[in-house]
């Protein structure tokens, strides 16, 4: 059972990654193509591949080696580097409900706000390394869990004539993305994902170096002046075109 599990969970893992790959891709070679026109705009394109880049590296490398070793810097370090490029993408480029419908916009934003007061729960209490797993591997990897599947159910609405013969596909978009949200948790809450694994309660704590707490304020500081100047920059560039960056919905 765990290795079904496991090989679904690591098959949509890798399904959002090469999504968000693919829209790099367009971005830069094809933007014309792309289900999100802000990212045609250079400076948002910048930032949503560095914010891929920080996602994955936090998710693949920095969170799990974090857990396997119980080191709360490198985990949180690695946290608030994700979010501090995260905002300012979902911010300034979210046009989940433009694209996906109200519904699933609204849905999005509710979900954010969960997902913040979950992190900020954890973080206040009492050391648990089973809740640093679920966040990782259930908030965290959900970034990339439900975008392949929210992508392709979007082919079936995504024009006004496709949502006019089927007004039902937003609602079973919204329920499938859902449906995963919840069976994610499921199965890392149960130990079903081979490695999303809580560490051995023998495994030592990690006593931090002066030199890693240095690499994490330096990283963390360096993303936030990126993301701020980034942002600025697009701002002027749209500014410079005389009208607001807001392209036509899908539908």
């Amino acid at each position: 059972m765990k290795y079904l599990v496991t090989a679904v969970y690591v098959v949509l893992l890798a399904w959002g990654f090469y999504v968000g790959v693919r829209q790099i891709y367009q971005g830069y070679r094809r933007p014309q193509e792309l289900l999100n026109p802000l990212m045609a705009n250079r400076h948002a394109l910048r930032l949503y591949t560095v914010h891929l880049v920080v996602c994955v590296v936090f998710l693949f490398a920095v969170g799990p080696w974090a857990i396997a070793h119980k080191s709360t810097l490198w985990y949180w370090g690695g946290t608030i580097a994700m979010l501090s490029i995260s905002l300012p993408a979902a911010a300034f480029f979210n046009r989940n409900p433009q694209s996906f419908g109200s519904f699933i916009g609204q849905w999005v934003k509710l979900r954010n706000y969960f997902e913040y007061a979950a992190h900020i729960v954890v973080a206040s209490v009492a050391i648990n390394w089973s809740l640093y797993v679920l966040l990782l591997w259930w908030i965290v990897a959900y970034r990339f869990l439900d975008v392949g599947p929210r992508r392709s159910l979007q082919k079936l609405y995504g024009t006004p004539e496709k949502k006019a013969a089927r007004p039902w596909a937003p609602t079973l978009n919204w329920a499938v993305i859902a449906g995963i949200y919840v069976l994610a948790f499921v199965v890392v809450r149960n130990d079903l994902v081979l490695f999303a694994q809580v560490p051995d309660d023998a495994t030592p704590t990690h006593d931090a170096a002066a030199w890693e707490i240095a690499v994490v304020l330096a990283v963390n500081l360096g993303l936030t002046i990126f993301a701020w100047l980034g942002i600025k920059a697009y701002s002027d560039s749209v500014a410079q075109a005389g009208t607001p960056d807001k392209a036509t919905a899908s539908y």
